[in-house]
């Protein structure tokens, strides 16, 4: 009888570890497909957040690009108002003479004053 206890004993340990196996084989199996599917659908919400990214960096470009044009247009708009109507040329070119014949009036004056 004492054989058969150890035997017993044996086949019960076998057992035990066929089962841990088999659990262990199984569980591996299982959390193999969650990983899977949890693979995928991270994927998946990098996709869409990635189409989400570039459709309003796409949009905000474009709105930057009207902006800018418009500013620009505004700005040659005030360029070329400003070269009509502020100073006419003429005008200038007289302010210009008067301002170079004050300066030499003031440089000799200073020269003079210098002198003496």
């Amino acid at each position: 009888m004492a054989n058969l206890e150890w035997a017993h004993l044996i086949i019960g340990i076998m057992g035990a570890i066929g089962g841990a196996a088999a659990g262990i084989f199984s569980g591996g199996w299982r959390l193999g497909k969650i990983e899977g599917r949890l693979a995928l659908h991270i994927q998946e919400s990098i996709s869409a957040s990635e189409k989400r990214y570039e459709e309003k960096m796409g949009q905000a470009t474009g709105d930057f690009g009207e902006t800018l044009k418009g500013l620009r247009q505004k700005i040659n708009d005030v360029e070329l108002d400003t070269e009509r109507r502020f100073v006419a040329k003429d005008d200038f070119n007289d302010f210009r003479e008067e301002y170079r014949e004050d300066m030499r009036d003031l440089k000799k004056s200073i020269a003079d004053m210098s002198h003496n």
